[in-house]
């Protein structure tokens, strides 16, 4: 089976060139860049021949652009933050999916500030990554979008090692990215809140992730990750009140 690596991006000259030497074993890989203000274009045109520049800012436009882009039936999916780990990638090179199979989970090991995250609710943490595109399709969402199949799915048990943050300003940066686009996507659904609702929803996020899914068993890094989804759940619904009008 042939497989076509793809690789979303925007100024990530920090991540690309290792993200990219985790998947030179594919038989293809397409670069789609938001047009990067640093190096990270000249990084992937020194690791592959099919680099795309477009205007596109929505994730999921990009990626379904990328898909029409691959020569290849079987796509694989790879953020610029994420490393096939070697595991992965020889468990991947040995597959012969049967013929009724439309895609693989792929299970996320998230490391923050350098530690492997195995509490907090984020391990396991299965994603389809790798799927045959005339079996599947990017679904419309704003953010965290995903892959919708028709067909049966498997899980592979190598890791795919993701490396969101690597310091507490790349956490902040994550908090107001995330809950701006989040509370667009509440918006444009019509979801509503309450002024009350964001600092209860907020409240609840930390206490599921540090106490119910024991993130205090990762010490202070548990802690640091449960006050971030808290953060970004009160700044998401913050964020949706004011695009309704109520603050």
């Amino acid at each position: 089976m042939k497989i076509s690596a793809i690789v979303i991006t925007f100024n990530e000259e920090e991540n690309i060139k290792d993200c990219l030497e985790s998947v030179n074993w594919a038989d293809e890989i397409i670069v789609v860049d938001s047009h990067s203000s640093d190096k990270t274009i000249e990084i992937a045109r020194s690791n592959t021949d099919k680099v795309f520049s477009v205007e596109m800012q929505n994730v999921t436009e990009k990626r379904k652009f990328s898909v029409d882009k691959a020569a290849n039936d079987w796509i694989l999916f790879v953020d610029a933050d994420e490393r096939i780990s070697k595991e992965l990638s020889e468990e991947i090179l040995a597959l012969t999916p049967p013929e009724d199979t439309a895609g693989y989970f792929l299970n996320r090991k998230n490391f923050y500030l350098g530690k492997w995250i195995k509490h907090c609710g984020i391990y396991p943490d299965y994603h389809i990554r790798l799927f045959n595109r005339k079996k599947a399709a990017v679904n419309d969402r704003i953010i965290h979008e995903g892959i919708e199949v028709k067909g049966k799915t498997l899980q592979l048990r190598g890791a795919l090692l993701h490396y969101p943050v690597r310091d507490i300003n790349g956490m902040i940066d994550k908090v107001n990215y995330y809950s701006t686009m989040e509370s667009q996507e509440h918006f444009n659904n019509g979801r509503k809140i309450s002024k009350a609702g964001a600092f209860t929803h907020a409240a609840a996020t930390f206490l599921v992730m540090y106490f119910s899914r024991k993130g205090f068993m990762d010490k202070l890094v548990g802690f640091y990750v449960s006050v971030s989804y808290s953060v970004t759940t009160f700044m998401t619904y913050l964020k949706l009140l004011k695009l309704q009008n109520k603050i």
